[in-house]
């Protein structure tokens, strides 16, 4: 990355994927400034399960590009120098009563994929998830679902930005043109290139920005509930589980074309009831609702690579999965910035092809 010694480079939004391409970025010996007027994982990425899920989340097709990112993660998070929760414990689905079971569908896809899954009864469930009701008698189980703490790994990731030379600011971007950008509170800096990594927003700057539409999300986090094992993410067709240190996260809502993050009550709603449909013993239990808003595409893969205007990047629209890919796209954003090869899925990313059809 010798292209990037000494080049002045402004990243818009220090979630997940804009922390870690000021990581390699900063690394690599570019000047950085990681702007965000948001406090530390009071964001998207914040506000979040942490799942790396290739499995589950993939549709058909997609298996092979999620697992790649997927694998990035074990040495990028020990690059972090940082305990970033990241676990291989895997995840299981099963269907609740009244639900149209999907467990042979999604385990023939799984077979079609090449991943790896088993069939688990009744007495597996049990023991892999205590608490877990007695109306789940079986599931479908894979270890290709990790899963990592995200405030823990947004510190980790800001830790070691800052440790490369790289330089926060608590603003928003406010204006850029070629050679220089202005924030929110009104400095202005040198500017080689901007990198928005800001979810929906941006607009301003990258006509592309345009094709991404807000998903606003709910999730909740039953502290009393807290995991320090290895167990599994439980999925069903209503939301999912993750257990952790830091209690049950139970999530998620998803509220197309909403672009405001107040929490709402009445909209997280059906998480408690999912909450206590999978677990009998939270009847009552006290929960806190957290709630942000992701980018999505049209096609569900995110924005990587030049925009038409001059001097801007896009790095944005990941929807579900921005943890799950964050390697993979610092990897290829700092490989166009630097003027390499951006790897095998530039095309599927690419950051135009919604304006090119």
């Amino acid at each position: 990355m010798a292209g990037l010694q000494r080049a002045r480079i402004v990243i818009a939004g220090a979630g997940a994927l804009g922390s870690s391409i000021a990581v390699l970025l900063a690394r690599a010996g570019a000047s950085v400034i990681v702007a965000d007027a948001a406090l530390a994982g009071a964001n998207a990425s914040g506000v979040a399960a942490g799942m790396l899920a290739p499995a589950f989340e993939a549709e058909p097709g997609e298996y092979a590009i999620l697992k790649d990112a997927r694998d990035a993660w074990p040495a990028f998070a020990e690059a972090l120098g940082a305990d970033i929760g990241l676990r291989r414990s895997g995840a299981v689905w099963f269907d609740l009563p009244g639900a149209e079971s999907r467990l042979e569908v999604l385990a023939r896809g799984l077979k079609t994929a090449g991943a790896k899954y088993e069939h688990w009864g009744r007495d597996a469930l049990a023991r892999a998830a205590p608490g877990l009701t007695a109306a789940a008698g079986a599931g479908l189980f894979t270890p290709e679902d990790w899963r990592l703490e995200p405030r823990a790994a947004l510190r980790a990731l800001q830790r070691a930005a800052a440790g490369a030379g790289a330089t926060s600011v608590s603003a928003n971007v406010a204006g850029f043109t070629a050679g220089r950008v202005s924030f929110a509170d009104g400095e202005t800096f040198a500017a080689d290139a901007l990198v928005l990594a800001t979810g929906a927003a941006g607009q301003e700057w990258a006509p592309e920005s345009l094709g991404l539409s807000p998903i606003k999300g709910h999730i909740l986090t039953f502290s009393a509930a807290r995991a320090a094992d290895d167990r599994p993410i439980v999925r069903t067709a209503r939301g999912y589980a993750v257990p952790t240190p830091g209690g049950l996260r139970v999530g998620a809502t998803m509220e197309p074309g909403v672009a405001e993050d107040r929490v709402d009550p009445e909209a997280a709603a059906p998480l408690s009831n999912l909450a206590v449909d999978l677990y009998p013993a939270l009847a009552g239990a006290i929960f806190d609702i957290q709630a942000g808003v992701r980018a999505a595409t049209a096609d569900g893969w995110p924005l990587v690579g030049a925009s038409a205007a001059p001097g801007v990047w896009l790095a944005a629209g990941a929807r579900r999965n921005g943890w799950l890919l964050a390697p993979l796209v610092a990897r290829m954003t700092a490989a166009y910035l630097a003027g390499g090869d951006p790897g095998p899925h530039a095309q599927r990313f690419e950051a135009r092809r919604f304006a090119a059809s």
